[in-house]
Order: C-alpha cells, then structure tokens, then sequence
C-alpha cells in the first residue's frame, strides 16, 4: 500500500480515487441540507427535555415537591435507570423497525412524559415520571448514529455527528434563555410551565420527524431515483453496511468478544460520570453568588462556548487523519483543568470559577468525535446496533453512579463531585489513549497478514467495497477493513 492509499485509508476513502475531489459534492449539500436539521433539532429537543429538570431546580421545583438534595440527586440518575433498562430492547426494535419511524414515535412518547412531569406532588411521582422519559429517550442517539452511517463516508461522519450533537449546545442556550422569560409566568408555577410548554413543543416536533426524516436512502422522497442510487454508491466506501432486517446473533456474540467494544463501553462509562455534574452545574453557579435569573444566562453562555469548541474540534477532525482518539483525549483534560479551577479557587474569585465552568463544559466536543468512530468503525448491521446497546448502556450506567457523588451536603460547591468528575475523565482519558493502540495494532496485524498472502489466498482483496456493503459482514469478517483512530 503506497503512501498516499495509506492516507486515503486513515481519512476513511477509497484508495485510488482523487483526495479531496467528490464530483458528488451537490448530492453531499442537499443530503446536508435536509437531514442535518431535522437531526439537530431531534437532539436539542432530547437535552432541552432532559436537562429540564435542572432549570426546574432554579426555578423551584425542590421546595414545590418537598425534594430533599437526595431525592434531586435520585431524580436525575433515574432517567438513565430507563435508559439503560430500554438500550437492548431498542437494539432488537431497531434491526426490524425503520429507524426513523421508531424516532418519531420515541419523540412523541418522551413529550408527552415530560408534561407529565407537572403533574406530581411528590418525589416518588417525580421520579416515576423521569424513568418513563429515560425509556422514551433511548433509542435518539443510538437512532442518529445509525443514520450517519447510512448517508455518509467514514471521513465525513465526525462534522456531521457535531452538526447534530451541537443540538445539545442549542438546547443549553435556548433552555436557560426561555428559562429565563418562563421564570416571570406566574398564573402557575413556573417549572410546571417548563415542563408543559417544552413537552408540547416536542409532540409537535414528532410530527415533522415522521413526515421528514426518511427510513434508508433507497426511499428518500426528496431524491430523484438517480440520486437515490448515488447516495447509496457514495458510501460504499465505508464497508459498514446500510440496513438489514434479520437479527444475527453470531454478531452479538461477535459485539461481546471485541476487545473494540469494551475499550469504548470504559471511555464513555467514565466520561459520564463526569457528565453527571451538568445536573448540578447550575446550582454551583447559584452558588458562586448569582442571583436565580442571572445564573440561567450564565448556565445558556457555557452551551455557547460549548457550541464553539465542538465546531472547532470536530474541523480539526475532519482536516487531519486519525486525530480523533487525541481529540478525545484533549477535550477530557479540558474538563479535567475546568474541574481543578471550580474546586480549587476561592469563593471570592467567582468569575474565575465560572470560567473553569467554561473550560469544563469544552470536554463535551468528544461526543461527536467518539460516535464517530464507533459508527465508521463497527460493520455488520447487528453488531451495530449491538455496540450502540452496549455503549450507551454504559452510558446510562455512570449517568446513575454519578449523581450520587454529588453529596447534597456539599451544596453549592460539591468539592466531593468535582473530585470524582476531575478522577472520571481521567479514567477517560487512559482508554481513549489504550483504544489508539489496540486499533493500530489492529490495522498494523491486518496490512501483514495482506502482504504475506499467496496471490490466490488474497482474491477477496478483489472484492469491491459495495460487495461487502451489500453483504452485512462485520469488520472481523473483512481483511480490507481497516480502523480509524
């Protein structure tokens, strides 16, 4: 393999054609055009709903609903108790169901629990209610992930796994911002109208994902068939597969025995332990001497600078080849350098502190970049939506471990919680740095065992890459896969 087919690989293209040059690139604007904001707008609607809890805390659900700093801790991480009781459901759903069909339904679902959640009168219907959402909210990111995987080249995925994880940006923005005005209602309680006025927006959203968002390529209404066909030849590349329908339980069991997946299942364990502090962000800035009001227009300016470091980091991503575990790993010490400054510098430095806010809240542009590669680096429709299962499980899990670390006797600065989120990433940090050195030994095993091949032993090498796109193998059955890092 020359030299430049070696870069070709590492960005995630065919070896052989032009880097750089996509004659396709008209195809690539309008799949842009209509797919990225109906994903974009799925996620916003996801994070504003499930981090509405946290603005409800500014606004006073906690002395509504007699919560004690343990109920409010249990509140949050019971959310991911349903997400993590509903990941493997929807990864059996997901192999028999369109996937976009399953979204809007799981839109729907999840709105019309969250305006359930003004209903309660106590935290044992509170909690109830937030489980229900975590179940409805389940399938959305492992949903998306597949999409992306289905419209797009391996070295395209990272800015286009950005564009809609940066609805997670907006959401912050706009949530403290209509926070903000909801905090003046007073014909009810406001976090009752939160939680009314964004579960209704999201019912409705529901409806435009339904009609919008299409299944696979090959029913793509806002195609032509012509275009339809090119959109399916443009991926071939990636030899991860489309869509099949039959469930392969010899790529489940392949899913448990990849070294891959485990090294990913850490990453994101440990990184959402981390995450567990967002939850409790906005009552630390309470805490730095802001008044209720002004810490929801602070708690919207960290999802602002959030939003620039994710564009930032994935532009890298998308210029220079296999970066991305680097990435990663500067993002986690990001929000490592901003847990340092929160915990260690004195009350009175409150606008020091509010900057590690800032710096912490940057370690979030690894999502993209980490989706990324598992969608361009797992192939065979089952193991698929199997690692997705298995991921977020993850997830799900040091979502609920972590809220308890934020010991409510330790309120507003939480020294124990960011302690443990500055350890977590930490912890992030070794398996992204361990994931890099599995893959390229992985890929380095791979281009020896090409070139000690007899002629006749390396036919499949022949093979085209849509030939392998067409039959669901996995990237342990394909001796051409080879993984991004």
């Amino acid at each position: 393999m020359t030299a430049k087919e070696r870069d070709q690989m590492a960005h995630g293209e065919r070896p052989g054609t032009a880097l750089g040059d996509d004659p396709m690139k008209p195809l690539l604007r309008k799949i842009d055009l209509y797919l990225l904001p109906v994903m974009a707008a799925s996620y916003m609607f996801q994070f504003l709903d499930k981090s509405a809890l946290s603005n409800a805390a500014i606004l006073g659900i906690q002395p509504d609903l007699r919560l004690s700093g343990g109920d409010y801790s249990w509140a949050s991480a019971i959310y991911y108790c349903g997400y993590v009781v509903a990941s493997y459901p929807v990864a059996w759903i997901m192999v028999r169901m369109p996937v976009a069909k399953l979204l809007a339904v799981s839109i729907f679902l999840w709105g019309g629990a969250l305006m359930m959640m003004a209903l309660p009168h106590n935290a044992a219907g509170l909690l109830t209610v937030r489980f229900f959402l975590g179940v409805f909210e389940a399938p959305l990111s492992s949903g998306l992930t597949i999409i992306v995987a289905m419209w797009y080249r391996r070295s395209e995925q990272p800015l286009r796994h950005a564009a809609w994880f940066a609805g997670n940006s907006v959401a912050g923005i706009f949530g403290g911002i209509a926070a903000y005005g909801i905090g003046h209602i007073h014909a009810v309680a406001p976090w009752k109208a939160l939680f009314l006025i964004f579960g209704a927006m999201t019912i409705l959203f529901a409806v435009v994902v339904l009609v919008m968002l299409p299944d696979v390529p090959a029913r793509a209404r806002f195609l032509s068939e012509r275009e339809r066909e090119l959109a399916l030849a443009r991926v071939g590349d990636n030899m991860t597969g489309i869509r099949n329908d039959e469930y392969k339980w010899y790529q489940v069991r392949e899913t448990f025995l990849d070294t891959k997946t485990w090294l990913l299942a850490v990453l994101l364990f440990g990184s959402s332990l981390g995450n567990a502090g967002s939850n409790f962000t906005s009552i630390a800035i309470k805490g730095f001497g802001f008044t209720e009001l002004n810490t929801l227009l602070l708690y919207s300016g960290e999802y602002l600078w959030q939003l620039c470091f994710i564009i930032l980091v994935t532009w890298i991503n998308s210029r220079v080849p296999n970066i991305r575990t680097y990435c990663m790993t500067a993002c986690f010490l990001m929000g490592v350098l901003g847990g340092l400054l929160i915990r260690q510098l004195p009350p009175s430095m409150r606008w020091g502190r509010y900057a590690g806010v800032l710096i912490h809240s940057s370690y979030a542009a690894y999502f993209p970049v980490f989706i990324a590669m598992v969608s361009g680096n797992t192939a065979g429709f089952t193991k698929k939506t199997t690692t997705n299962a298995v991921i977020f499980m993850a997830f799900g899990a040091g979502s609920i471990i972590g809220p308890q670390l934020w010991f409510a006797s330790e309120a507003p600065g939480y020294p124990s919680g960011f302690l443990s989120l500055i350890i977590c990433l930490a912890v992030a940090v070794a398996a992204s740095l361990l994931l890099r050195v599995h893959l390229i030994r992985e890929n380095r095993r791979r281009d020896a065992e090409q070139s000690s091949m007899p002629g006749d032993a390396a036919a499949i090498y022949s093979l085209n890459d849509e030939d392998f796109n067409e039959m669901d193998l996995t990237d342990k059955e394909m001796p051409q896969f080879r993984y991004l890092y």
